[in-house]
């Protein structure tokens, strides 16, 4: 080999050594921010749950209350004797049974019901 040709190929192979090692450095960079923008999200999560139960905290009944009773203030907790029971009428009871609709009749496949193995599951009103 001569000498011309044995300087390009070391060129070469060091301007591809060069680039390779580069890609790599660039690649482990890669990883590391993913690692750090990974832990930020999981800060974030954490406090973001934290932030969540605070909010429940402060608007729980308890808390409410207490922070009522702790104040002077005229509000105060319902009575029984504030609580007024009302009946409703026979015809207001058979209005709201007149408005239901009836469930349609079934068209049935003679064919279908031959072929299928069980009967299909239907959603139906309570009483």
């Amino acid at each position: 080999m001569k000498l011309p040709t044995i300087i390009k190929t070391t060129f070469v192979v060091t301007s591809l050594a060069l680039v390779y090692i580069h890609l790599q450095m660039q690649i482990i960079d890669l990883a590391y921010q993913g690692k750090d923008k990974e832990q930020k999200i999981r800060h974030l999560i954490e406090e973001n749950g934290s932030i969540t139960y605070s909010i429940l905290t402060y608007k729980s009944a308890h808390n409410l209350g207490v922070k009522m009773l702790a104040e002077n203030s005229d509000m105060r907790f319902l009575d029984s004797d504030s609580i007024v029971s009302i009946t409703a009428s026979e015809d207001v009871f058979e209005q709201r049974t007149a408005n239901q609709q009836p469930e349609p009749p079934k068209k049935s496949n003679s064919l279908l019901s031959f072929l299928s193995f069980g009967s299909q599951a239907e959603a139906r009103p309570q009483p």
